[in-house]
């Protein structure tokens, strides 16, 4: 319940500062400030999610392991042909908040697939 608690309150700092910086005029220490409010909460969701890992059984913490592998992967050739193509001038900027999206979605097929192979 807490971690759902933490997860929603990083998540409303991650679109409020997004939305500060698009959208107010600040002086550059205060836009710093500004881009740099969401860290805590974000380090302490990684923090939970590690503690939650680290309580699973061997054969649950390789699935995980798999499924970030394949996420890390799967972001890391996404981002580099998004680039590749933004470079091209074929697609728009990318939005980086787009990324950590991506990341959650690519977790979610890398434990699919990871599941899967177990069965």
């Amino acid at each position: 319940m807490i971690f759902w608690f933490i997860v929603v309150v990083a998540s409303f700092l991650d679109i409020a500062s997004m939305w500060v910086l698009r959208h107010v005029e600040l002086g550059t220490i205060a836009r710093v400030a500004v881009a740099l409010s969401p860290v805590p909460g974000n380090v302490l969701i990684v923090g939970l999610v590690v503690r939650q890992i680290r309580r699973l059984d061997e054969f649950q913490k390789r699935l995980h392991f798999e499924a970030v592998v394949i996420a890390f992967l799967l972001t890391g050739v996404s981002v580099f042909v998004y680039g590749y193509l933004e470079t091209a001038q074929a697609v728009p900027r990318m939005d980086l908040m787009f990324i950590w999206a991506f990341m959650g979605i690519s977790y979610v097929v890398g434990y699919a697939i990871s599941c899967r192979q177990y069965r």
